[in-house]
């Protein structure tokens, strides 16, 4: 596998993982931790997804699974567009990357493929969510330059 792609999947898995936080912590406010991610599952399972408040062995993996998948994907574009930026061009291409995943999650796809966490948030919330994804990318390219063994 190319160093590249290496590369872009451990920034799409730093994005996975900030913004897993963000979801739970966001959940666990409103006393429902998992509920977030479970919500993520109805793409496979339907509307029974958004049942769950706490964690439950197969609808929160398969959220989360589903949940990484996704951000593995954003993670590869990003990394792969944006892997000569730096300072300012990298933090500003990361802002309007995470707009155009949020146009394309709610503008663009069915709703049966849209996150679903956003039926149990905020907008505010959901806005907070895709910048911690903005974040997490940049990061994760300025990572992506430094000497790191992945496998």
């Amino acid at each position: 596998m190319g160093n590249l792609v290496k590369r872009s999947i451990a920034s799409g898995l730093i994005a996975a993982g900030a913004t897993a936080g963000a979801l739970v912590g966001f959940g666990r406010a409103r006393g429902a931790a998992f509920r977030p991610l479970n919500a993520v599952a109805h793409a496979i399972v339907g509307s029974r997804a958004f049942q769950f408040n706490g964690f439950d062995i197969r609808i929160t993996t398969l959220g989360v699974a589903l949940h990484v998948a996704s951000m593995l994907v954003w993670g590869v574009i990003f990394t792969a567009l944006a892997r000569t930026l730096r300072g300012w061009m990298l933090a500003g291409a990361a802002l309007a990357f995470a707009a155009v995943a949020c146009v394309v999650d709610y503008g663009v796809v069915p709703e049966r493929l849209r996150p679903g966490f956003e039926t149990t948030l905020s907008r505010a919330e959901v806005s907070v969510v895709y910048l911690v994804l903005a974040i997490a990318l940049a990061f994760g390219v300025k990572l992506s330059r430094a000497p790191v063994d992945i496998g």
